[in-house]
């Protein structure tokens, strides 16, 4: 008995001394690791910028962990959080600068870091670099005890994640396809608005903004919210790379906002048009808008200029889904054929089943 009772002291001893040294090691790290990717800048900014995605390719400690997100899990203020074996974390978007650089805060049981995303462009696409500045948690030192160094540990975690990265943008980001859907007749629908002039290069940026914005005009005045949101493309300017856009949001009813109010009611009347769908990721929103022409060409329809081109947001990242999983119907407005809608087989009338533009 006296020989059990010395060896659970000595082993308490142990684990006491050991957990004092591990404690006592030096808390401060810094990590910094890139790689080059083959997916454009600005694709790579919206695939980080969005919180939901990192549970894809991001290297957690504990895998078995169920990720938290923030009701807006896009941008700077969203974050995600987590609880398991290796203890509780939240990982915050601090700051971002627009296709350039995003700034995440994360504490990790009371340890605090720092990451910094830094996107460059470069020969065969963007350089990524992931700097990690901060404290260890408990964890993380015992880890870096026994596996050779922080670099062995959070570095890492770092390039494995970066790797990963690289993956799923591929996949998500270059998986998409175009389908021709034929002659529809559009259903009109009374909506909100917000118009802007913006540069394609800012388009998702600025959809991504004004999208959430409506929507919290329309719970805020319990406006009833009938569809999907979409996008009315009210010019086109391809040399100087500029749009003028409506983001719009379907109602039931017409409602009036203030005078010199950026939000309006408008009233959309129903047209005659062709229908695209977009399977995956806006980036390719300008090829779907090509294979849209081809498809018109070759049904021998006539475009109505007369009436702007129109995008809904079927299943976007508002639901949630990875870029690959995203679906945009196109609706390209075209000179109806005499008796077409009532005649023809392959014209349908487009009721959209309560799930896009629908009006009462």
């Amino acid at each position: 008995m006296k020989i059990l009772k010395y060896l659970f002291l000595l082993l308490l001893l142990f684990s006491v001394g050991g957990s004092v040294f591990i404690a006592t090691q030096k808390s401060n790290f810094t990590t910094v690791k890139s790689i080059v990717i083959k997916t454009p800048k600005a694709s790579v900014y919206n695939y980080l910028i969005d919180n939901k995605n990192y549970e894809d390719w991001f290297v957690f400690e504990n895998k078995s962990i169920e990720l938290n997100y923030s009701k807006n899990t896009s941008g700077v203020g969203s974050f995600f959080s987590w609880s398991g074996s290796d203890g509780e974390g939240k990982t915050t978007f601090y700051s971002a600068k627009e296709n350039d650089s995003i700034v995440q805060k994360t504490d990790l049981d009371g340890a605090l870091s720092e990451t910094i995303w830094k996107l460059k462009d470069t020969i065969g696409g963007t350089k990524v670099t992931c700097t990690t500045i901060g404290e260890m948690s408990f964890s993380n030192k015992l880890n870096s005890l026994l596996n050779g160094g922080v670099n062995n540990v959070i570095g890492k975690k770092i390039e494995i994640s970066l790797n990963n990265l690289n993956r799923s943008l591929d996949y998500e980001i270059n998986t998409f396809s175009v389908t021709s859907n034929g002659v529809v007749y559009k259903k009109g629908c009374y909506y909100l608005k917000h118009t802007i002039n913006t540069k394609f290069s800012r388009l998702n940026y600025n959809v991504k903004i004004l999208i959430p914005y409506l929507v919290n005009f329309s719970n805020q005045n319990n406006i009833v919210i009938s569809g999907n949101p979409f996008v009315v493309y009210n010019s086109i300017d391809d040399n100087k790379k500029i749009t003028n856009i409506s983001v719009c949001l379907p109602i039931k009813r017409r409602i009036f906002t203030s005078s010199g109010s950026d939000i309006i009611c408008s009233e959309m009347i129903g047209f005659t048009s062709f229908k695209t769908t977009l399977f995956g990721d806006y980036s390719h929103r300008k090829t779907a808008w090509r294979k849209a022409k081809d498809f018109i060409n070759k049904s021998r329809e006539t475009v109505d200029q007369s009436i702007p081109l129109l995008e809904v947001f079927n299943k976007s990242y508002i639901d949630g889904l990875s870029p690959s999983k995203w679906q945009t119907t196109i609706y390209t407005a075209i000179q109806p054929k005499i008796n077409s809608v009532s005649s023809t087989p392959s014209t349908v009338n487009e009721n959209l089943e309560s799930t896009e533009l629908q009006s009462q």
